[in-house]
């Protein structure tokens, strides 16, 4: 078994993202609690800070999914990580859009996100669906190419990062484990179901 065939490992990595996300939201969320200015400003950043979590809670549970197994197959998994992006994009959007209302967290890049995030949903109900159709060919392009720019600025990042203690020690951690996402979905690319199933 090679190293990419091993969705434990990616799975882990999901797992941990998906933990670090949950803190990093409850911290943004006792931010919003403790942060100077008015009524309307703390309650803005408190509902952005509770759609970080919810996002990241699903992003941890989809982990999760992958590491125990009860999610496998690579294509299975390719989708419903394109999915979980476009998913807790779109909730983080549209929380931080509310929020935005009452706070200076801008609302119209906010809506920006919402449209993107919706557009990576649509991408990932097209690479399962069991058709091939030329948007598949165009999709696995674009994937293809986005996971290898990811991956080599996540692996480049490494070499930069910034923060000193824990701080510089849960930076490493999680430049490692998106490395290795994206390398994972990078080789997923090539598998050959991956590629049959998106008609190349």
């Amino acid at each position: 078994m090679s190293f990419t065939d091993n969705q434990k490992v990616v799975g882990w990595a999901f797992f941990i993202i998906g933990f670090l996300m949950v803190i990093a939201a409850l911290l943004q969320l006792v931010d919003g609690f403790t942060l100077d200015g008015g009524l309307g400003e703390h309650a803005g950043y408190i509902i952005a800070a509770i759609g970080a979590l919810i996002a990241a809670v699903l992003y941890f549970l989809f982990g999760n999914k992958v590491r125990t197994g009860a999610l496998s197959g690579k294509l299975n998994i390719l989708g419903s990580y394109v999915n979980i992006v476009g998913v807790t994009t779109v909730v983080i959007g549209i929380f931080a859009a509310i929020g935005g209302i009452m706070s200076d967290i801008s609302f119209w890049d906010n809506v920006v996100a919402i449209i993107l995030g919706l557009i990576v949903i649509w991408a990932a109900s097209k690479i399962a669906d069991g058709k091939t159709t030329t948007m598949d060919k165009i999709l696995w392009i674009i994937l293809t190419v986005v996971f290898l720019v990811l991956f080599v600025v996540s692996f480049l990042g490494l070499f930069s990062l910034e923060g000193e203690g824990i701080t510089l020690v849960v930076n490493i951690l999680t430049s490692i484990c998106y490395a290795i996402v994206y390398l994972f979905m990078l080789c997923y690319m090539f598998d050959n179901d991956v590629k049959k199933g998106m008609g190349m």
